[in-house]
């Protein structure tokens, strides 16, 4: 599928996913207690990043290893191996620690749930890459879709119908996730018989380590300091930080769109894919900036309208849009070096940005209590864009006048 086509579908979808996760996170905020929100999102900010711990390495190399020629039903079976040892490993290790006492009995369903969710996110996950690999984006763009209507139609029914609570939610992530799994297995099986590849393992070790310890960083970049914000203000704090990123989460959607369409592309080499990468970051700083400029001229009025229980989130967002701006073009440059093998920048400059973002967080929130959170996302996003911009665009021989100004290098000249 050609760019412009692929774009333009997923940009649908992930559009159509955003409007349908915003009404579905208005109704969680507005429905659920404040503390119990920020519940909420610390599970779901943990459930995510145990995803990205056992299975982001194996994400990327699906996307890779399919957009080099590997057969999807062996991708697939070795996917489905995989997530059934991990699910049992899991759950078994939770059963162990309740028995042990790590944690409250009054906890152990929302560890077990999150056990099962850890699973099921790690294989919806490598199923969606390797659509994304074969630049299949019609189911890759399509599942996400059907997850989040499953799961906002959950939720209607259990908050609204039931008047149930934090543990009917949960149920109802964990069902909506089983569901889209459910159906991205069934496409996968289409015209191909599943099986299990131990050749496959080793490429898939190889790139997916790097890759899936490029997006850890990059994904505790952007949310380890709602970790710091529930021990150190309270999860009331962080329902209201919750809301402000939520928002912010909008910034990211053209530049994840633009990124998922391009990265089949650079992996398979495809020519012209430098002059491509240069627009695509180009037009995605000029998009940052108008939805930032929109985000200050209506940001209190969508606030009031969406979440009217969390009017002083709209100062925090404020003060963590120029990060996001910054942070938007340079995911598109990211993205781009990750089609490359993940080379050593992907690793240290988000590794780099995580330290600095975690030592601000430290210094900041006693002192500014929230506000201080939000500078410190800001100004730790802002250097990890610049980093990895700057180094894309040494590769391809473009300075950054150049690259504003809409006068990019040829990719004839691009450099190694």
């Amino acid at each position: 599928m050609n760019f412009l086509r692929g774009f333009s579908l997923n940009a649908l979808c992930t559009g159509l996913v955003f409007g349908l996760g915003l009404l579905n996170q208005s109704l969680l905020g507005n429905a659920l207690s404040e503390e119990d929100f920020g519940r909420l999102r610390w599970w779901g900010t943990t459930a995510m990043l145990g995803a990205l711990i056992f299975g982001e390495w194996l994400n990327k190399g699906n996307a890779y290893a399919a957009g080099k020629g590997a057969a999807r039903g062996k991708l697939a079976g070795n996917t489905l191996v995989y997530a059934l040892i991990l699910g049992i490993a899991l759950i078994g290790g939770v059963l162990t620690a309740g028995a042990g006492a790590y944690f409250p009995p009054a906890q152990a369903q929302y560890w077990l749930l999150l056990a099962g969710l850890i699973a099921l996110l790690v294989l919806q996950k490598a199923f969606d890459s390797i659509f994304l690999g074969q630049d299949q984006l019609k189911p890759y763009s399509l599942l996400p879709v059907l997850f989040i209507c499953c799961y906002l139609g959950g939720n209607l029914v259990v908050l609204k119908g039931w008047e149930g609570g934090l543990d009917e939610v949960l149920a109802v992530w964990v069902a909506s996730a089983g569901l889209a799994t459910l159906a991205g297995a069934g496409l996968l099986r289409r015209g191909q018989r599943l099986g299990v590849d131990r050749q496959l393992w080793r490429q898939l070790r190889e790139v997916g380590g790097r890759g899936g310890m490029s997006v850890i960083l990059i994904f505790l970049l952007f949310r380890s300091n709602q970790y710091l914000i529930e021990h150190m203000l309270g999860a009331a704090s962080l329902g209201v930080y919750s809301v402000a990123v939520i928002f912010a989460e909008m910034m990211q959607r053209l530049p994840n769109v633009a990124g998922a369409v391009l990265l089949p592309k650079v992996i398979q080499g495809q020519e012209g894919e430098g002059g491509l990468s240069l627009r695509v970051a180009r037009n995605v700083l000029f998009f940052s900036l108008l939805c930032a400029i929109g985000l200050v001229a209506a940001g209190k009025l969508l606030l009031i309208f969406f979440f009217p229980k969390y009017p002083e989130a709209y100062g925090l967002l404020v003060w963590m849009l120029p990060g996001l701006v910054v942070a938007g073009f340079g995911s598109v440059f990211n993205t781009r070096l990750a089609g490359q093998g993940y080379p050593a920048i992907t690793l240290w400059a988000p590794a780099l940005t995580l330290a600095l973002n975690v030592a601000l967080n430290l210094a900041l929130i006693p002192a500014m209590g929230l506000t201080g959170a939000a500078l410190s996302t800001s100004l730790a996003y802002g250097l990890w864009g610049l980093l990895v911009s700057g180094r894309c665009l040494r590769q391809l021989g473009c300075g950054w006048g150049a690259f504003l100004r809409g006068k990019a290098s040829p990719p004839s000249i691009e450099k190694p």
